[in-house]
């Protein structure tokens, strides 16, 4: 995808890029093959199977479609944009609107730095092995957009600052997104409050 270059007159576009969230994309990796391979697998056995199975193979079938749907749309539901006046974090049911204005700082880091691997369960730390290298972004608050319990009804809480009131961006292009984040902050800054 091309990135979107400023204007002729050196403004920036209305929308920035589309930053997929790597936690969404951790999760959908992990799913998708078994997933696949149980629908391969019902789907081989009410064709070849006997009779009596095929209502309880039918609903394995069904279910496992469903989650592989829902995995692949969590996949491309799941982003952080900037926008003229606001960073948009969409999660697949949730969308956060965070104006400009209430960004503190944004900073770059490692995610093992944030959330150390000795401190997580070993369920977490196997969902997270291949994302602990990664550089993350942390966005520093004024206040969270909402109440911390009803934010970790939405979203993993590795996307919630344990050190500050913020959010922690995990991303694969962590300069375009950062660098983005400072701009339009800065733009919204120079514009000042709409009269």
């Amino acid at each position: 995808m091309k990135k979107k270059q400023p204007s002729a007159d050196g403004t920036l576009p209305q929308r920035g890029k589309r930053y997929p969230l790597l936690y969404q994309q951790r999760f959908s990796e992990m799913v998708f093959w078994p997933t696949v391979l149980i629908v391969a697998l019902c789907a081989t056995l009410i064709i070849r199977g006997t009779p009596e199975f095929r209502t309880y193979l039918s609903i394995a079938l069904f279910g496992s479609g469903a989650i592989l749907i829902l995995t692949l749309f969590f996949r491309l539901r799941a982003y952080v944009q900037c926008r003229s006046s606001e960073v948009r974090v969409q999660l697949p049911f949730y969308r956060l609107e965070i104006p400009y204005r209430s960004i503190k700082s944004t900073r770059p880091t490692d995610i093992f730095r944030v959330f150390l691997p000795t401190e997580q369960r070993w369920t977490q730390r196997r969902f997270l092995m291949p994302i602990f290298g990664r550089t993350i972004v942390v966005v520093e608050l004024e206040e969270l957009p909402a109440p911390r319990r009803r934010l970790r009804l939405w979203m993993t809480k590795y996307m919630l600052s344990p050190e500050s009131e913020g959010l922690v961006l995990a991303t694969r292009d962590w300069i375009g997104l950062r660098t983005e984040l400072d701009e339009y902050k800065a733009r919204s800054y120079h514009a000042g409050p709409k009269s």
